[in-house]
C-alpha cells in the first residue's frame, strides 16, 4: 500500500491536521514499545483516531508522536514548582539524617576512648595522668613535658605505633619523629580523636598564648582534637563562674600535683584517678567529652601537647559562645577568645544541635543538653560532690 505524504513545511501550522483527542488517549496511540496499543490495535498501523489524517497515519507508522506538545508551558511550571517543594521538604531531611550519622560516630568514637580508658585502668590501676610532666613551666618547651593522657591510650585505639614513635626523653610534643619518614608526630591526625560534625581545619597555628615564649607552637603543624579530658567543676581566677562549688576543686584550672585538690577525674599535672576514687559512682562522673578547636586557643595546640585537650572542665555552661563569627561571640562575659577567658574557652562543645555528647566513667556515652541544670552539671563533673543525682 502506497500513500503520499504533504510536505511538513505546509502542515507546520494547520491545527486541522492534529488529531484533537485526550492526553491519555494520546499515550495509548503513540506508545511503540508494545506489539499492540490499549486499544488493541497493532503498533504501526494507523489508529482509528489517525486515518484520516496523512501526516498522523505517517508518524504512526513511524512510531513518533504528533508535532503537538505533550505539555503546555502551564503545565511544566506546576510541574517544576513541585519538584521544587519536594526538594524543599527532603532537604532539611537529609542534612538531619547526616547529622545523625555524624553524631552516630561522634559518639562511637567516644566509646572507644572509654573502653581504652577501662583498658589502661585494668593495667594501671588507675587512669592515665592527664599530663607526663611534674612543674609548672608553662612558658617553656621544657624536657619534662611529655606527653597527656591523649599519648596514653594510644596503645589501647590501635596506635601502637604511634605510641612507638613518641620519644619521652624530650619534650615528647615536639620532639618526637617518626622514624621511616622523620614527620612529627604531632601532625599525625588521630581518626578516633576526630568528630566529623566540627569543621575543619584540622590543623591551627599554635596557642597565641605562647607565640613569644620559648612554649611557641606557632609555625608548627599541630593536629588538633575534638575531645578533652574532664577536671570538673574546677575553680578559674576568670570570668563569672569561678567554679569549686562544693569545695573539691579549690587549685586554680587544676594546676597541682594533689589529687585532694582536683574536682574531676584529671588534672591539669600527672594526675589520673583511679575508679575507688570515684565516690559518686562512675554512671555519674564524666571522663571525656566534647571540645571544638576553633573555640579555644589551648586546643590549637593539638592532641599531644600537655597543655591542650587534657584539662577541660565543667564550669562553663555546655555550648558556651567563645566561637568567633557565631552567634552569642562577645555579647556575654566571657564569651571571647583572649588572655582572660580560660575560664570559657576550656569548657565541653559541640556543633550538634542542642548540646554535646560525653563519655562516662563506666563508659556508656551520653548526649547532655545544653540547657541541663547547672548545678546538676556541676555534679556529674565533680567525682566526689557527695550529692544525689536523679534524671539528667
Amino acid at each position: 500500500m502506497s500513500f503520499s505524504v504533504t510536505p511538513l513545511r505546509r502542515l507546520a501550522f494547520r491545527s486541522k491536521d492534529f488529531p484533537q483527542t485526550p492526553l491519555r488517549q494520546r499515550i495509548g496511540i503513540y506508545t511503540s514499545s508494545q506489539t499492540h496499543n490499549r486499544r488493541g490495535d497493532p503498533v504501526g498501523e494507523p489508529l482509528p483516531s489517525c486515518r484520516k489524517n496523512r501526516l498522523c497515519r505517517y508518524q504512526c507508522r513511524q512510531g513518533s508522536s504528533p508535532g503537538q506538545p505533550a505539555f503546555t508551558l502551564v503545565e511544566l511550571l506546576v510541574v517544576i514548582t513541585i519538584i521544587g517543594i519536594l526538594i524543599a521538604l527532603l532537604l532539611p531531611a537529609v542534612q538531619a539524617a547526616r547529622e545523625a550519622a555524624r553524631r552516630a560516630q561522634c559518639a562511637n568514637n567516644l566509646k572507644q576512648l572509654g573502653i581504652a580508658l577501662h583498658n589502661y585502668h585494668y593495667s594501671h590501676n588507675q587512669f592515665p595522668p592527664s599530663a607526663i610532666h611534674d612543674n609548672f613551666t608553662w612558658n617553656q618547651a621544657h624536657p619534662t613535658h611529655h606527653a597527656n593522657v591523649f599519648v596514653a591510650l594510644l596503645p589501647y585505639i590501635e596506635q601502637q605505633p604511634l605510641y612507638d614513635a613518641c620519644d619521652f626523653k624530650v619534650n615528647t610534643s615536639h620532639m618526637s619523629r617518626i622514624g621511616s619518614t622523620g614527620q612529627f608526630v604531632h601532625e599525625i591526625v588521630v581518626p578516633v580523636f576526630i568528630c566529623p560534625s566540627d569543621e575543619r581545619p584540622r590543623y591551627w597555628d599554635g596557642n597565641p598564648l605562647y607565640h613569644n615564649t620559648g612554649a611557641s607552637t606557632k609555625g608548627q603543624k599541630r593536629a588538633t582534637a575534638n575531645y578533652g579530658a574532664c577536671i570538673g567543676n574546677q575553680y578559674f581566677w576568670t570570668c563569672s563562674f569561678p567554679g569549686n562549688m562544693f569545695g573539691t576543686g579549690p587549685a586554680g584550672h587544676a594546676d597541682t600535683l594533689n589529687p585532694g585538690e582536683v574536682s574531676g577525674v584529671f588534672s591539669h599535672m600527672i594526675y589520673g584517678a583511679s575508679i575507688s576514687e570515684i565516690r559518686d559512682g562512675t554512671s555519674n562522673t564524666i571522663a571525656m567529652g566534647e571540645v571544638r578547636p576553633k573555640c579555644a586557643w589551648h586546643l590549637w595546640d593539638g592532641w599531644m601537647h600537655i597543655n591542650a585537650n587534657n584539662w577541660i572542665a565543667t564550669t562553663a555552661p555546655i555550648n558556651y559562645p567563645t566561637c568567633p563569627g557565631e552567634p552569642g561571640y562577645g555579647q556575654l562575659p566571657c564569651a571571647v577568645l583572649d588572655t582572660s577567658s580560660w575560664a570559657a574557652q576550656q569548657g565541653f562543645k559541640s556543633l550538634h544541635p542542642g548540646g554535646a555528647q560525653f563519655v562516662m566513667c563506666d563508659g556508656s556515652v551520653r548526649f547532655l543538653n545544653q540547657s541541663i541544670d547547672y548545678r546538676t552539671y556541676q555534679r556529674l563533673g565533680d567525682r566526689r560532690d557527695g550529692e544525689p543525682i536523679g534524671e539528667f
